[in-house]
């Protein structure tokens, strides 16, 4: 399902159809919402992996932050820097201060937070902003709800999303700031405090999930699959009706309309996580393809080809060929290169990495 959610956004950002205006451009534009799929994965993932194990210990937190790291950063820093580079090098002196800034808040992921500067550097890095947030606070809400069930987690959403609003309001048209917490409409869309839900959604999704009997594969009708698969897709399409059609030349605005962001932030990943119980807990063949070796390396490779597909590879194509020109060929070269990717630099410096950590652990 990375895999899935990665080539969403790929034909939202390079829509082949958007010479030709009508439903299918119109419905490709929401594509956006592969963020929200990931996002919901994200918390179902972290969940699942250490809602038993969380300690609140130095140690524990170093291990566990080390992992991350090495999980996110050394391919975003190597691709990132490259882009970097391609805007900013040689430095000017008149601007090299204020160059120098915006290499720091584009490679340490702090770019995301503002209205203005989140699109430095590989634009749709701005989304590994939320993902870093919720890595440092889903301990806490993984404890909370350990404890107090979930009555923790609406409390953790309420409290979140409050920070964010306050945040907003105190930051807001204050130019001195740079964008930081700018306006209503980026703290919905682009930061981890107006979309928290889609994180804990995930979450519960992964509780869920570990008190059902031995996690039994049901033989049955595909209920949950197909009522998933219907709800999602119907999302989308009642996004293409509220939602303003996206600009043809700037894509990464997402949605515009409350009514969309509502959608997109509350109904869709509600949706997705429907979508993904029944894959977790029913057979079907949809199940059975995601499943085949092909997707599962598709899916390994699937953060390499998100950060991949909009950068160095995507300005030699538009002025090599034009923008909109040759876009599943484009696709194709760009999915194997990032298997190329995967195998050769993203993996091999995370198997490096991991074993600086302070003690090795075995992850489960």
């Amino acid at each position: 399902m990375r895999a899935v959610a990665a080539y969403l956004v790929f034909f939202l950002h390079f829509r082949p159809l958007a010479q030709h205006t009508g439903w299918a451009d119109a419905v490709m534009s929401q594509f956006y919402v592969g963020v929200a799929m990931f996002f919901v994965l994200s918390g179902f993932v972290i969940a699942t992996r250490y809602q038993n194990s969380v300690q609140l210990t130095r140690a524990w937190w170093r291990r566990y932050l080390w992992r991350r790291f090495a999980r996110i950063y050394p391919a975003y820093f190597i691709l990132n820097g490259t882009a970097l580079y391609h805007v900013y090098w040689p430095l000017r002196a008149a601007t090299a201060a204020n160059s120098l800034l915006l290499i720091f808040l584009s490679q340490s992921m702090l770019r995301g937070f503002s209205r203005t500067l989140k699109f430095v550097g590989l634009p749709q890095g701005w989304s590994l902003t939320p993902e870093e947030c919720f890595y440092l606070s889903a301990p806490l809400l993984l404890l909370a709800w350990q404890h107090w069930g979930r009555r923790s987690a609406v409390a953790f959403v309420a409290i979140v999303t409050s920070i964010g609003l306050l945040l907003t309001y105190l930051c807001k048209d204050q130019p001195a700031l740079h964008g930081f917490f700018g306006s209503y409409h980026h703290l919905f869309n682009f930061t981890f405090f107006g979309r928290v839900l889609e994180f804990v959604i995930g979450v519960g999704l992964a509780r869920w999930w570990h008190r059902r009997p031995a996690q039994t594969i049901a033989q049955r009708w595909p209920w949950l699959t197909i009522g998933g698969a219907l709800a999602s897709s119907s999302i989308v399409i009642a996004l293409a009706v509220v939602n303003p059609p996206i600009d043809f030349d700037n894509p990464y605005d997402g949605p515009l309309a409350a009514s969309a962001i509502l959608l997109n932030n509350i109904a869709f990943p509600i949706a997705i996580a429907l979508l993904y119980a029944g894959l977790l807990a029913e057979s079907s063949g949809l199940r059975r393809l995601l499943s085949t070796e092909l997707m599962q390396e598709l899916g390994r490779s699937s953060y390499f080809f998100y950060l991949l597909h909009v950068g160095l590879l995507s300005i030699w194509w538009q002025n090599t060929f034009g923008w909109g020109r040759h876009v599943f060929w484009q696709f194709t070269v760009t999915m194997l290169l990032a298997e190329l990717g995967f195998r050769l630099l993203e993996e091999p410096l995370r198997r490096w990495l991991l074993p600086h950590s302070l003690k090795p652990i075995q992850e489960s």
